[in-house]
């Protein structure tokens, strides 16, 4: 069943010399940095209380970003885009939420039947009560980098897309999910239950935590899995070389692009990784690069660009669940491994908190915190790849990176009876005593 109306557009010789043209004078003919810190700011506003699944305050988000498709001019498969679903909550009530969905149809009879979906997440962590000096406060995580900085990306690209829909031949579905932070039950409703041709989606293009710069902070696109084509593809972008993302064939953190790549369909997420402010209070909207922001969008429109002309996009070269080099999650195992013959959560008070080692300067300079390191688990049991993706000082990061990287052998985690490579990431906490 197709969803999309079959519009007569201009054919191949005004699309390409308008992608041209668009890719050579730049991003900042067609959009700024200041739309899209507008955006992040609404995202982010006290109103909102940081946008916790299945509050008042995502589905406040939800309108904001059906209004701005409708005012764009995209399509709309459902009434005003919004797909209704509900999720049991981590204390086991039913949350309502939403997915906002819009098109842009694609120009070319034949590859408009074929379908890129460019998504991002617009929830977050929402609220909580704390008790300080005893007395009740309210602490809100206002998550402008996770993920008000995607979603305000994607509507950009939205908006630019549906003013030129003829420079697109596939067509283009723009997704914001809902209850990404509490399972990724946006996108698995989208992909399992809501979008029928799901057999015609070619790539899922996931943008999430794009705001921060610096040295910790590169421009990447990671493909989960090692696929020539599609990395060859992201690197050919004409584009100037500043602008080009690091393009790394494992994946790094979960988020809605897993549930697609699960589906057999290639994705990229794009993402300027983790920092120490990510899902704490102070992810706020005045600590973003938004130039550097514009920029990665101007990237990631050349590129869609692209994936949505050439006349045959990559499939999913690793998708067969045999490849040996492939790096699986714990969610897709069929047995997760064990530490000392436990479950993985043993890992932390079994080894880690018992041989970590508080730096003494670290103690000296009242510095703690928490450090989330990353770890495969290879076939054969053996701990590797161990690095830091939110750090806190060199000091306790380094610590922490020891004493991981000194774990003895575990139980690897198995798929149809076949050990795999695992990729796990675990929190190590480092507390100083009150004296």
């Amino acid at each position: 069943m197709m969803y999309i109306h079959r519009l007569n557009r201009w054919r191949s010789v005004s699309l390409f010399c308008g992608a041209l043209f668009l890719t050579l004078t730049g991003w900042a003919q067609i959009s700024g940095k200041e739309a899209i810190e507008e955006h992040v700011c609404i995202f982010t506003a006290d109103s909102l209380l940081g946008r916790g699944a299945g509050t008042e305050g995502e589905k406040k988000a939800a309108a904001y970003i059906s209004r701005c498709f409708e005012t764009y001019g995209l399509e709309f498969i459902y009434p005003k885009g919004v797909q209704d679903f509900s999720v049991i909550g981590p204390q086991g009530d039913t949350l309502p939420s939403q997915n906002i969905v819009a098109i842009v149809p694609g120009s070319d009879r034949v590859l408009r039947e074929e379908y890129i979906v460019i998504a991002a997440h617009y929830d977050h962590l929402g609220s909580e009560k704390v008790v300080v000096n005893g007395k009740d406060s309210l602490v809100v995580f206002p998550g402008a980098d996770d993920n008000a900085s995607g979603v305000a990306m994607l509507l950009e690209l939205a908006r630019v897309a549906a003013a030129q829909p003829y420079l697109f031949k596939r067509s283009l579905v723009f997704v914001a999910f809902g209850a990404e932070e509490i399972g990724m039950m946006g996108s698995w409703y989208f992909v399992h239950r809501a979008f029928a041709p799901m057999g015609s989606v070619a790539l899922m293009l996931n943008l999430d935590m794009l705001g921060r710069s610096g040295s910790r902070n590169d421009f990447c696109a990671y493909t989960v899995a090692p696929n020539a084509d599609l990395a060859n593809m992201l690197r050919l972008v004409d584009v100037l070389p500043a602008m080009l993302p690091k393009v790394v064939d494992t994946d790094y953190f979960p988020s809605d692009h897993q549930i697609f790549f699960r589906y057999n369909i290639p994705v990229v997420l794009f993402t300027s990784g983790l920092h120490p402010e990510y899902h704490r209070s102070g992810d706020t909207a005045n600590l973003l690069d938004y130039a550097e922001m514009e920029q990665r969008m101007g990237y990631i429109y050349a590129f869609l660009l692209q994936v949505a002309n050439i006349e045959m996009l990559p499939s999913l070269l690793s998708a067969n669940r045999e490849v040996p080099d492939r790096i699986y999650s714990l969610a897709d195992l069929d047995k997760r491994p064990k530490f000392l013959n436990k479950d993985e959560t043993q890992f932390l008070p079994l080894w880690v908190n018992k041989y970590l080692k508080y730096p003494p300067s670290a103690i000296t300079q009242g510095i703690q915190g928490r450090v989330l390191v990353r770890l495969i688990i290879e076939a054969d049991g053996a701990v590797t790849h161990v690095e830091v993706v939110e750090p806190v000082d060199p000091l306790l990061d380094d610590e922490a990176v020891r004493v991981i990287s000194a774990s003895p052998k575990w139980k690897p985690g198995v798929i149809n009876r076949k050990p795999v490579r695992v990729q796990m990431v675990v929190p190590v906490h480092f507390v100083l005593k009150r004296r």
